[in-house]
Order: C-alpha cells, then sequence, then structure tokens
C-alpha cells in the first residue's frame, strides 16, 4: 500500500490537481492530508471538496482550517494572511466550515503518526527547522514515523538512540532501530525557492518514504489570485 501525503494545499487548485494526478500515476490507493487545506490562494471551495472526496486518512486540522473555521479575530498573524483569511471566510458556507473545525489535530496509525506543525504542542502551531526542535516533537513520538508540514520546506530527521540527525536525500527507508520525522513541505506554496508543488509517498509494505517534487500551471493560479482581488504578493509569491 502506498499512501500520498499532503500538506498546505492553500486553496490553490491547480497544485492540488497535478499532486493527485502524480501521486496516482505512482500507484498511491490512499491519501493522507496534513491540514491547511485553505488560505492564501483563490480556490478553498474546490479544493475542499477534492480533498473530502480521496481516499483519505481523516484529514487534519492546520492553523489556517483554524482560522477559516471560526470566528474570532485573526491576531498574530501578517496583513497579507490577514486580508486572505477574511476572504477565504467569505467563500466558505457553513458546511464546509463546520467540517474544517471538525478535524483532528493528529492521526495515528500503528506505523505512523499525521499532524500538521508538531506532536510537541499540536495545537501550538510549533514550527520544526532544525535538530533541537525535531527533537522535541521525537520526545513524543511512539511511532517510528510521523509527517508533518507547516514550514512548507521539505525534509527530513533521522533518530538512533538519542542522537537526530538531518536526513539526506529524497528517498529513505526506515530501518527497524530508527525514527524518523518528514515535513512533506507544502502542495499549494512551496517557500524552498523551488515553485514545484512538493508532497511524500509512503510505501508501506516496502518501509520506504520519497519526496516528490511536481510541476502544475502555476500562472493560472496566479491569475486567480489576481481576479479574486487577494494581494499580488501573494500570487508573486508561488514564483
Amino acid at each position: 500500500m502506498i499512501i500520498a501525503i499532503l500538506s498546505d494545499i492553500h486553496a490553490n487548485l491547480e497544485a492540488l490537481e497535478a499532486v493527485v494526478a502524480d501521486a496516482r500515476g505512482e500507484g498511491a490507493g490512499r491519501f493522507a492530508c496534513l491540514g491547511d487545506v485553505v488560505g492564501y490562494n483563490a480556490d478553498p471551495v474546490a479544493c475542499i471538496d477534492l480533498v473530502r472526496a480521496l481516499p483519505c486518512l481523516p484529514c487534519i486540522r492546520g492553523n489556517h482550517d483554524e482560522m477559516a473555521a471560526g470566528d474570532r479575530a485573526l491576531l498574530g498573524i501578517n496583513n497579507m494572511a490577514f486580508t486572505a483569511m477574511t476572504w477565504t471566510r467569505l467563500q466558505l458556507d457553513g458546511e464546509r466550515r463546520s467540517w474544517l473545525g471538525g478535524l483532528p489535530l493528529l492521526h495515528e496509525e500503528p506505523d505512523a503518526v499525521y499532524v500538521h506543525a508538531s506532536l510537541d504542542d499540536p495545537a501550538g502551531w510549533h514550527y520544526v527547522h532544525d535538530a533541537r526542535e525535531a527533537a522535541a516533537n521525537f520526545a513524543h513520538q511512539s511511532r517510528r514515523l510521523c509527517f508533518i508540514g507547516h514550514s512548507h520546506q521539505p525534509g527530513s530527521w533521522r533518530e538512533n538512540g538519542s542522537n537526530v540527525k538531518r536526513g539526506q536525500g529524497e528517498s529513505f527507508t526506515i530501518a527497524d532501530d530508527d525514527r524518523w520525522l518528514v515535513n512533506v513541505g507544502s502542495v499549494g506554496q512551496p517557500r524552498d525557492h523551488d515553485p514545484r508543488a512538493s508532497y511524500a509517498l509512503y510505501d508501506i509494505d516496502a518501509g520506504t518514504v520519497r519526496l516528490r517534487r511536481v510541476t502544475y500551471d502555476v500562472g493560472a493560479a496566479q491569475a486567480k489570485i489576481l481576479a479574486a482581488g487577494l494581494p499580488e504578493s501573494l500570487a508573486k509569491r508561488l514564483d
């Protein structure tokens, strides 16, 4: 069984459709979504509906999903995110907002756990950028694999005993005495200077994980952002 693991779609339908097609071409029979289905880009409704139609593990709630679902004041975010989230709330009906708000903060399976940000405080939306932050996650990780998103930067960390090191390369095999923390990157708004959509494929039977990059119609996604009246900076950020 191959699971395609997606995160931080951020209402980018062109990227999401390209990733789903690529994953199916690679043999994925199930999908996992690590949250932030909405925010920033111009297709929140279509992206929610597509995720809900996939043969998906329970989709995880991200911080943008939580903001979109609620009515609380949008505090602690930059002007660009504020404008996009205010617009996003207006696009969503009550049923879709309720669905976003009801998503779990994490999902555990026998071999892997899925969370948006980190296991040490799933609702605190902490970023994992370095070995120290990865170690904080490992302290709460009972499965051999943990998949995260949130930072929009793909990568991995390996723990063997008390030693935490950054993973090398875009694919690896899970040894019996290792634990891995894998950031699958972002489908809809990568932030690692590579505009291609990012996601991961987990082959349960082979015990392997591959990070994948997928090209998509960036221009179409940018045009929709501008047509919706969203900040031009959000369109430029996809380049």
